[in-house]
C-alpha cells in the first residue's frame, strides 16, 4: 500500500481529475507505450495496472504494479520526453489524462504536488536498485524478499495485504527476471516447506520467519533446503 507522503490530499486530487480526460480500459488494453510521445500526466482513478518495459523480442520486464488512487506517467513531463516505460490495464481501469501543459503549470502552482511527484520519481528509483542488486543473488533468495517486501519491488496495493498479495507467477517471473516455470517450482517448494500458501492468483505468507532466513541467508546456505 502507498504510504500517504506518495498520496495527494483530497483537495488537490479532486483538482487535478478535473483538468483531465476521463478514458476507460479493460483488462490487457495498453494505456502508454514506451518511446512514444506522453499523453500527459496519468491519474489511476480506478483499477489497476503495470508498468514495464517490451523489448523488441516481445519479452516483457515488469517494473511495477499499482492500485488506485495513484500518479504515474510523471516523467515525462518534467523533462518533456518520451514515455520511459508502457503501462497496460490489468483490470476494468479508468484513467484521467492531463494534457502535459496543464499539468507543468498545475504542479509549479501547487508545491504539495510537487513534492509528492518528487518522492514518487525517488521511491521508483530505489525499487530500480532493488531490482538490481537483487540479481546477484539465486532466485529462492529473491522471490523470498519479494513476498516480505513487496512495496520494495514496486507493487502498491490499494489495501494493506500484510499476508496476501495478489499476483500472477508470470508477474513474478518477470519482476525477478526468470521464468514462469523456475517461479512455480520455488513457489511448490515454500508451499511444501509450509512458508506459504498458494491460491488462485494469490500467494499467503504462513511462516514469516522461515522465509526470511531465505532472504537473509549467505550465498553458501542461501540453497540449503530448496533445489538449485
Amino acid at each position: 500500500m502507498l504510504k500517504k507522503e506518495y498520496l495527494l490530499d483530497e483537495e488537490t486530487w479532486k483538482k487535478l481529475i478535473e483538468l483531465g480526460t476521463l478514458q476507460k480500459y479493460t483488462i490487457g488494453d495498453v494505456i502508454f507505450l514506451q518511446d512514444q510521445p506522453s499523453l500527459g500526466l496519468v491519474c489511476l482513478k480506478q483499477g489497476r495496472i503495470k508498468t514495464c518495459i517490451i523489448f523488441p523480442n516481445g519479452n516483457e520486464k515488469l517494473l511495477t504494479i499499482l492500485d488506485a488512487p495513484c500518479i504515474l506517467g510523471e516523467i515525462p513531463i518534467i523533462d518533456g520526453g518520451m514515455n520511459t516505460c508502457s503501462s497496460i490495464a490489468l483490470n476494468p481501469t479508468v484513467i484521467v489524462f492531463i494534457p502535459r501543459e496543464k499539468a507543468q503549470e498545475f504542479i509549479s502552482e501547487n508545491l504539495n504536488l510537487y513534492v509528492v511527484i518528487m518522492r514518487i520519481m525517488a521511491k521508483k528509483m530505489r525499487w530500480m536498485h532493488v531490482q538490481a542488486d537483487a540479481m546477484l543473488f539465486c532466485i529462492p533468495r529473491r522471490l523470498a524478499y519479494l513476498l516480505l517486501n513487496y512495496n520494495d519491488y514496486g507493487i502498491f496495493p490499494n489495501k494493506d495485504m500484510d499476508e496476501k498479495l495478489i499476483i500472477t507467477h508470470d508477474d513474478l517471473a518477470s519482476l525477478l527476471g526468470t521464468t514462469r516455470q523456475l517461479i512455480t517450482k520455488y513457489l511448490s517448494e515454500f508451499s511444501k516447506l509450509g512458508l506459504i500458501e498458494k491460491g488462485r492468483g494469490h500467494i499467503t505468507i504462513k511462516n514469516y520467519e522461515g522465509l526470511k532466513r531465505i532472504s537473509d541467508s549467505d550465498v553458501k546456505n542461501k540453497t540449503r533446503n530448496l533445489p538449485v
